[in-house]
């Protein structure tokens, strides 16, 4: 878990930094304030997982074990195919449980609260709100556990997930042919710009959080041919009290 964080904190810092060199929205002055109701909301989200949520998803993942329950049990596979046959039904799940928090209205009580952010950056990937990380994980519990998933398995996996995740919210301004042939495998900026769009029907397209096949296969895959004329953020939720740290935590019941 130590290293899981180190490896979080190093990729933020660096893509952060990135970001103020090769920035794709241009003229934005106040990117510490912005981003320092995310870190805020980071710590509080850790310190949430580390002493309620990786205990309770501990026990799920233990009480699987001693009764060899669970497909990869079942399948008794290599240790590196039972981790890419995780990682895909994993991604898939993760895929369903982003478009549930769109489709229905209590999920996007506080999903929403993410896509409030007007001026999305690395930072942003760090901006979801408690009740949603509780939801998530409550959620994932019967996956982990009819997969089969090992602690380290799922670890793997979220390390992964953090680092697409911090890669494609950011405003780094990766050209438009790499960002492309990137987007035939997995989730980039350009790609998910389209999907922080304050226009609906871009809002609930792309899905897809690690590979960018799923949003294809479902139909849900969403370009624009110029995401620098994409506005981001939410109608109801522009006001610069939402972008604030209380804003953002009282977004759900407003």
């Amino acid at each position: 878990m130590e290293t899981k964080t180190i490896l979080i904190i190093s990729a933020v810092a660096i893509i952060f930094l990135l970001e103020s060199v090769f920035p794709h929205y241009r003229g934005r002055a106040t990117r510490v304030r912005h981003g320092a109701p995310h870190i805020i909301t980071a710590i509080l989200n850790s310190l949430l997982t580390k002493f309620a949520l990786v205990l309770l998803t501990l026990w799920a993942i233990n009480w699987a074990e001693s009764r060899s329950f669970g497909l990869l049990h079942v399948l008794s596979l290599p240790p590196i195919a039972e981790t890419v046959i995780v990682y895909v039904l994993f991604d898939i799940w993760m895929y369903f449980w982003h478009m549930a928090n769109h489709r229905f209205s209590f999920f996007w009580l506080f999903h929403r609260a993410h896509h409030s952010d007007t001026e999305m950056d690395t930072t942003t990937a760090l901006r979801f709100h408690p009740g949603e990380l509780v939801l998530s994980t409550l959620f994932r519990l019967p996956v982990v556990i009819l997969l089969g998933m090992s602690f380290a398995q799922l670890v793997f996996f979220e390390v992964m997930l953090n680092l697409s995740t911090l890669f494609h919210h950011s405003n780094l301004a990766v050209p438009e042919k790499f960002d492309r042939a990137l987007r035939t495998v997995i989730v980039t900026p350009n790609m998910h710009r389209v999907h922080h769009s304050i226009e609906m029907n871009e809002t609930n397209s792309n899905f897809t959080s690690l590979l960018s096949v799923w949003d294809r296969i479902f139909g849900t895959f969403r370009t624009r041919k110029d995401t620098h004329t994409i506005t981001l953020g939410l109608p109801e939720f522009r006001e610069l009290k939402y972008q604030r740290l209380w804003g953002f935590l009282i977004t759900p019941i407003k």
